[in-house]
């Protein structure tokens, strides 16, 4: 049988990190100097942490390591040698500035604009991009 390299069997989140170069991770992080506080919660690590719990549906950093610190020597297909605890992750969050994920966004977005959908001859309209939570509030009791 042929060793195939695409994507089956491999998780889902091992198949989005797959997508996302090391170099552009921590090229932005040298640029926004986003490590120099953090010896072991680098930048790769807490959008590899904030990613698992956004694909996980987790609701809070106590969950995210509640679930995340049993499967610790399991970790090294994401690139993790050990999961941030939670207060680290906690003060990361806190001190990291969103600008380092949204240049590590746009990066990945002209690295990938040609693959996506080209209905809309101009230019990615993401530029001054909001997110609304639409999350369903239940009015019946």
């Amino acid at each position: 049988m042929n060793k195939s390299t695409h994507f089956s069997g491999h998780p889902i989140i091992k198949q989005l990190l797959n997508l996302i170069p090391r170099h552009i991770i921590s090229r932005t992080a040298d640029s926004f100097d986003s490590e120099r506080y953090y010896k072991t919660c680098k930048t790769h690590e807490h959008l590899v942490s904030m990613l698992y719990a956004a694909l996980s549906g987790v609701s809070s950093l106590r969950e995210l390591s509640t679930v995340m610190l049993p499967c610790e020597g399991k970790l090294s297909h994401l690139g993790l040698e050990s999961f941030p605890r939670r207060s680290t992750l906690s003060d990361a969050n806190a001190n990291i500035t969103s600008e380092v994920f949204a240049s590590i966004y746009y990066s990945l977005l002209d690295k990938y604009a040609r693959f996506l959908s080209d209905s809309n001859s101009l230019r990615l309209p993401v530029k001054h991009l909001r997110i609304v939570d639409s999350s369903t509030i239940s009015l019946i009791q």
